[in-house]
This record gives C-alpha cells, structure tokens and sequence, in this order.
C-alpha cells in the first residue's frame, strides 16, 4: 500500500490513544517503506526507475532494484523481526510500546496488498521465505475503495 494510506490507517485506528502515542505510530507505520525505498531514490539513476514504474513494468523494474534494497525490505517487513524489536522496547522502556503496533500495521496491510511480482510482503523471513500473492494496491478500483473507506471512517470520527 501507499505510504500516506498506512500513515492515514494508523491515524484513524489509534485515533482514540493519546496524541504522542497516535502520531508515534502513524510515522512508525510508513518506515517499514521509508527506509528501504528512500536511500535508493537518493541515486539518480535508482530515483529515474522508481518514476518509471508502470503496471506493465512490474516485472522489468523489479529486475532492476538492488539486492540491498530487497534485504531491507524484508527486514523492516517481518513480523519476526518487528517482533523482537517490539519485546526489546517493552524490555528496555518497563511498558508496553503501543506506538510499534504502527509498523506491524503497516506489515499486516501490505500482506493482501502486495502481488508476488512486486515487493511481496515477506512477513515470515527469516523463518520462511511464503509470500501473499496479494492485490496490487495501485489497480483503480482498490485505490478507490480505500479511500473511500478512509474518508468514511474520517468523517465519522472528525465530523460526526
């Protein structure tokens, strides 16, 4: 998914935590895609192909990314991962993290969202390679359905 739907998903789901704790999570819930993505778009030639990126060129430009950029991808989308890093904050801060709960968000949306052949969610690495043969997120009638379903539940919560 997009990173300003998960940023807008985990506003509207901690909506009701306190505001440190919702606009924690809302910018944990776009790292899993920021840390990989955006030093590779800092390269010209990397930052051309990102553009580049059409439906029909999945496969084509998936070629094309460097391996690096795959490796942290599946790290910063395992739930193993997330995991240990989540016990290791509730260790070290005495309390429960909420605001990790944006970045596992993050990894449970892109599961069904994501086709195998473009980025698919490797939310089990390093146990297992699976992958989700999910929807692609940017197909035109998902993108309207999550948008629509988001200014629903925006309206319901700010202007209701």
């Amino acid at each position: 998914m997009d990173i300003f739907s998960h940023a807008l998903w985990a506003n509207i789901i901690f909506q009701q935590a306190d505001p440190a704790t919702r606009y924690t999570a809302s910018a944990l819930s776009v790292m899993p895609d920021l840390i990989p993505f955006v030093p590779s778009m800092l390269n010209k030639t990397h930052l051309k192909m990102w553009l580049s990126i059409r439906k029909e060129s999945y496969d084509e430009v998936a070629k094309k990314v460097p391996p690096w950029v795959y490796r942290i991808y599946d790290i910063t989308h395992s739930i193993p991962i997330w995991t240990a890093g989540f016990l290791i904050a509730w260790l070290v801060m005495g309390s429960i993290p909420w605001a990790a709960f944006g970045w596992l968000l993050h990894i449970l949306i892109d599961i069904p969202t994501h086709p195998k052949n473009f980025f698919p969610t490797p939310f089990l690495w390093p146990l297992s390679n699976f992958r989700v043969n999910g929807i692609n997120w940017a197909v035109p009638w998902f993108v309207i359905v999550n948008f629509g379903t988001l200014a629903v539940l925006y309206y319901f919560a700010y202007f209701r």
